[in-house]
């Protein structure tokens, strides 16, 4: 096998981050749907932004290891991509007269790290 130089091994090292973050950036199957008040919808996107800076502020302190590194960059893709969600699905619904709430579908990854951050009530 080929010696590989510094250059080389931060270069392949880049390719494998961006193909882990596509790969995150991807939902799973759902598995639960989590009913939200249209009137919440503000208060649960600030505290998701607040949670994604606070991690990702985490993330550009020094002394973690490259391991806790790649978890909390993942569960920053992960609340980043639930954020996107909710977005989206609260703004459909404030389209339609009526609306109450709306429904945001979740994978296992999603649903498990919004009930540690909001109280769940499922749809």
């Amino acid at each position: 096998m080929e010696r590989k130089t510094g250059k080389e091994t931060v270069k392949n090292m880049e390719h494998l981050l961006k193909l882990l973050h596509r790969e995150w950036e991807r939902p799973g199957r759902t598995k639960a749907q989590v009913s939200i008040d249209i009137t919440d919808k503000k208060e649960v996107g600030a505290k998701l932004t607040a949670e994604i800076q606070e991690r990702q502020n985490q993330l550009e302190t020094a002394g973690m290891d490259f391991k806790e590194c790649m978890e909390l960059s993942k569960e920053n893709f992960v609340l980043l991509r639930l954020a996107k969600k909710i977005k989206k699905a609260g703004d459909r619904a404030e389209r339609r007269e009526h609306a109450v709430s709306f429904a945001v579908e979740m994978d296992k990854e999603e649903y498990r790290l919004f009930s540690t951050l909001i109280k769940v009530r499922e749809a």
